[in-house]
């Protein structure tokens, strides 16, 4: 019994001497970590920062990316190669070690022995690389490790805008909502910023564009003014792109790209994979539609197939409710052309009228206002099938123009 007390004061004794100073030395003051300070010592808040720079550690080395770390190279051509110098300088004390971790591209440092800096001098981080990307723009990196306590990794970083060789103004051929009777014109501008002159040699086409149309593609040489040189800076050259395509497009939505291949006016001049990047491609793309068509918002339904419907907001009886359309007219046959509301049904709930008719360019614009009237009797159309719908159908004086029919969902509630 007496040999297990003993051995129990032991273990406590010796527990509780590992804790104090497993505690002291995380807690307690100690020269090595904080300095000499004793009770009494003239340490003031307006004296901390001068007692802490007393306790700095002589003989450190210090970086500096003299510029910054970020360096913004501007635009250049896609798949051409670019460089770029960082200068480091060693501002401390003491020998500043260099080494490049990691990198997106060709990164080497200046000559340097041992890669060593001594306190004042300046070395070159050379980044070179390769535009090659899709994007409109690039970045290329190098992680740079260092001996400077506060700043044990530099992250240097080149940052641009990637540009064609050959490039347009506007980008594709887009050409919205357009008639199926109606030819198609739409032009844009090529720039040529090779360091050599080209000439167009043919334009070809991936998919066959649908109907019975004739595409024609011209491409003219323009002069290069200021606004293209400001815009596009190094433009060598400039080409009016004018694209035709006849009337005869089957309605619906339509994406076709178009190849225009250019040449180097000089049969000498050698290109790096010029098939490449002597082409361009051109995207033509938009929707055919009738001549009558309907744009409304949220509510309206159907535009795509040409089938459209309209949900009115739902009324008690003896309430009104309105709410606008609007009707387009387009192709050749619209000038001219006198639009009238020739079937609303039921008539003793669903009102529709038309607006006057207002010009722009090839279309006409008219308002339509569908109405139920506060008279309406109580009823219900919510378009379970065909006949469960209110119908309204829109007629031009001209029968080259197909009539449209919209459909109508509505609920006047009984009062109770």
């Amino acid at each position: 019994m007496k040999t297990f007390l003993l051995s129990l004061v032991v273990v406590v004794v010796a527990g509780s001497t590992a804790g104090y100073l497993t505690a002291a030395r995380r807690y307690s003051w100690t020269p090595e970590k904080f300095g000499y300070f004793r009770k009494g010592d003239d340490l003031r808040a307006e004296n901390l920062m001068a007692h802490v720079q007393s306790l700095r550690q002589d003989g450190m080395a210090k970086v500096e990316v003299v510029g910054g770390e970020e360096y913004d190279f501007g635009s250049m051509l896609r798949n051409a190669k670019g460089e770029h110098k960082f200068v480091i300088k060693n501002v401390g004390d003491a020998p500043l070690e260099l080494a490049v971790l990691k990198t997106t591209c060709k990164c080497t440092l200046g000559e340097l022995a041992d890669s060593s800096l001594a306190p004042g001098e300046s070395t070159t981080v050379h980044m070179t690389w390769e535009a090659k990307t899709d994007g409109k723009r690039f970045q290329q990196t190098a992680t740079v490790s260092t001996t400077d306590p506060y700043q044990g990794e530099l992250q240097l970083r080149i940052i641009g805008d990637i540009v064609d060789a050959l490039s347009a103004r506007p980008r594709n051929w887009i050409a919205g909502e357009v008639s199926g009777d109606t030819p198609l014109e739409l032009t844009n501008t090529i720039y040529n910023r090779f360091e050599f002159d080209v000439r167009f040699k043919e334009a070809r086409w991936l998919d066959q564009i649908r109907g019975d149309v004739d595409v024609q593609v011209d491409v003219q040489p323009v002069p290069v003014d200021a606004e293209t040189a400001n815009e596009f800076p190094d433009t060598r050259q400039a080409f009016e792109v004018r694209l035709r395509v006849g009337a005869g497009m089957p309605p619906g939505l339509f994406n076709y790209t178009a190849i225009l291949e250019f040449e180097p006016v000089d049969p000498g001049v050698e290109v790096e994979d010029e098939r490449a990047r002597l082409t361009m491609a051109m995207g033509l793309e938009g929707r055919v539609v009738e001549d009558l068509t309907l744009t409304g918002g949220a509510r309206l339904t159907g535009r795509d197939q040409g089938r459209y419907e309209y949900t009115m907001p739902a009324v008690d009886q003896g309430e009104a409710v309105e709410q606008s359309l609007l009707l387009l007219l387009r192709g050749p046959h619209r000038e001219g052309a006198t639009l009238r509301i020739a079937q609303s049904e039921p008539a003793e709930v669903l009102v529709a009228e038309l607006g006057e008719p207002k010009i722009k360019e090839n279309l006409t614009m008219v308002a339509v206002k569908l109405k139920i009237p506060s008279d309406a009797p109580p009823m219900q159309r919510d378009g379970r099938d065909k006949d469960d719908y209110g119908i309204v159908r829109i007629e031009a004086d001209n029968e080259q123009i197909e009539p449209l029919v919209l459909r109508v969902k509505f609920h006047v509630r009984e009062n109770r």
